[in-house]
Parts: C-alpha cells; structure tokens; sequence
C-alpha cells in the first residue's frame, strides 16, 4: 500500500488539530525517552527533469542503518535543544533554526501543547553528507515527542507538518526499506528486505544539496512503478538488481566534490565489496560486502591510508535496545 502524503504544509499551526488525539505524557521511562535517527541510503537514485514547482520527481529504493544519531528527552521548563556529538560544531549556530527544533515547536503548534522539555541530539551522521540526517533528527524528534504525548505519529495532519519540514522526513519518520517517489513523500513499504553489510565513507568534505542538483543537466525518463518479479529478499537477486541501477546525482556531485571518484575507487578496490555507489546528493558512499568483517577490514585499509575520512561500519536495520 502506497503512503500518499500531501506535498505542501504551509505552516503547522495552519492544519487542523481536531484529528490529533491530547493526552497526559505516557513516556515516563527513560528507554522511551529515547529515539534513535538511523542514517537513511539511497541504494539508487533516479532524477527526473525539474517540474515546475522547481522541484525534480524523484524514484529511490531507501534503506536506514544501525547507525545514526540518538535523541533524548527530559523534562524542563519550556524547550531547549541541545545538541552534543562529533558533528554538533556544524549545526546551525542557531538551534532554533535548527530542523529538529523545527520539528518539535511545529508539533506543539499543531496539538496546542507547550514542549516543556530539553531534547539532547547526540550528532554522529556528518552534516551535508547525502545521508538525510537531518531529516532522520526532525523525523526521530517528531516520533519521540508524539510518544511523550500520546499523539500518533501516522495521523494526517502530523503527516503534512513531516512533508512541510522537508521530502525526507517523511520516509525518515518511518525508518524502514522503502521505494519512494514523487520528491520523495510518496512511499512504498519493503518489509523482508534483504539486510546489507555496510562500509559507509566520507571524504570530509560538505556538500549542499542544492548545489548538486543546480548542476544537474542530465534527467532521466522514471517508470515510477515498483520493479515487479525482483526478489528483495534474496541477495544474489537484490544485488543483481542494485548492479544494474545508478544515482544520477553521481555525476553533478562529483564534478563539485572530485575526492568522491577516491572513495568509490577506494571502495571498489577491497575484498568482498559487492557494490560500491555515492548515496544521495554525496560525498558519503557505501560499499556492499560480503559480511561484517569484510566491512571491518575494508574501513581498516580504507582509513590506513585516508586517515582524514570519515569511516564507519554498519548495517541495515534497527539497532539493539
């Protein structure tokens, strides 16, 4: 069953909060005061030609990580974000300009409660790297706080504040396999996806999504239907399958970002490595190995002889509590 989602939210407190059930906190442990922000992947990604909306219709098959940033939650007077982490310095100087605290103050709006608690974003996933972590915070906020409250999260109208924070956050509120199209809001659930051994890469050096797609030229013709006849949950046949897709920001993004041709390479040169592609906008890459030690000796090689990259074995699916 296809997620539709609307594409446009003009502002929070514009939608209707009649839909969305108030009631007393109901997370008063501290295991469900915290969120995990899984790291999102595009295994592919097909670009359209820009519509006229100025946006470019998109067709991905997604999948999220065992890592990524983690959220807390305690209770305060009033809201505070605070953010800790190796990557925390490259936020916005400003945490209200913040996507998370976005997030937070918009659901607030949209069922008229005061969040009167600190939220604690431990930043891990580097920033502008083509892993959505910004939209995985703001979708990881949004299903901490719903929890706090006893709101759903899949209720419309939270829905439309998810799809006006961003395309991402849709897909990153669920934080399973899924095929998305449209600008990315519009979902198809994988369940029994094949889970992938994962060497993620980045060079350390932002790339702005804007950016890749100002340079983009070269749009392709989207079938924008699910593949029939692959069988996902077979990895011979799921890779077969990813071997023979692509990124179209590939080109674009390297053209900006050249060190993402030593990543690749890099990548394509270690033992068990099966695939090796740039997840969405760039620079971060992954690699498909054969298990986790091979992912473990390829970053060993990989980080010997790039000391400065960013490196970081991992796997699809949800990490233990």
């Amino acid at each position: 069953m296809v997620r539709k989602h609307p594409r446009r939210c003009r502002r929070a407190r514009n939608a209707t909060s009649r839909r969305v059930p108030r009631d007393t906190d109901t997370a008063p442990d501290d295991v469900s005061r915290r969120e995990h922000a899984a790291a999102k992947l595009n295994l592919f990604l097909h670009v359209g030609a820009r519509a006229p909306d100025g946006f470019h219709p998109l067709e991905s098959l997604v999948v999220f990580t065992e890592f990524g940033d983690r959220l807390h939650l305690e209770p305060s007077k009033g809201f505070r974000l605070r953010r800790i982490g190796p990557f925390a310095d490259a936020l916005p100087a400003a945490a209200a300009d913040d996507l998370t605290a976005r997030a937070v103050t918009g659901l607030g709006e949209l069922v008229a409660r005061v969040p009167d608690f600190t939220v604690t974003l431990e930043k891990n996933i580097p920033v502008a790297a083509g892993m959505g972590g910004g939209s995985a915070d703001a979708a990881a906020a949004i299903r901490l706080v719903c929890r706090t409250w006893g709101v759903p999260f899949e209720s419309p109208d939270v829905l439309s504040l998810a799809v006006g924070l961003g395309a991402d956050v849709p897909v990153c509120l669920y934080s399973e396999p899924a095929w998305a199209t449209g600008v990315g809001e519009q979902i198809t659930p994988l369940p029994g996806l094949t889970d992938l051994d994962l060497l993620l890469v980045n060079p350390r050096v932002p790339l702005a999504t804007g950016h890749v797609f100002g340079t983009f030229t070269s749009p392709a013709s989207l079938d924008r239907m699910l593949p029939t006849g692959v069988d996902f949950a077979a990895p011979a046949a799921f890779l077969s399958y990813l071997e023979s897709q692509r990124n179209d920001l590939a080109e674009p993004a390297r053209a900006l970002c050249p060190v993402i041709d030593d990543v690749l390479s890099g990548l394509e040169r270690q033992d068990g490595c099966r695939l090796a592609r740039m997840s969405g906008s760039g620079p971060t890459c992954f690699g498909v190995f054969d298990d986790r030690v091979a992912c473990e000796r390829a970053g060993a090689a990989i980080g010997a002889a790039n000391p400065d990259w960013w490196i970081i074995p991992t796997r699809t699916g949800q990490p233990a509590v």
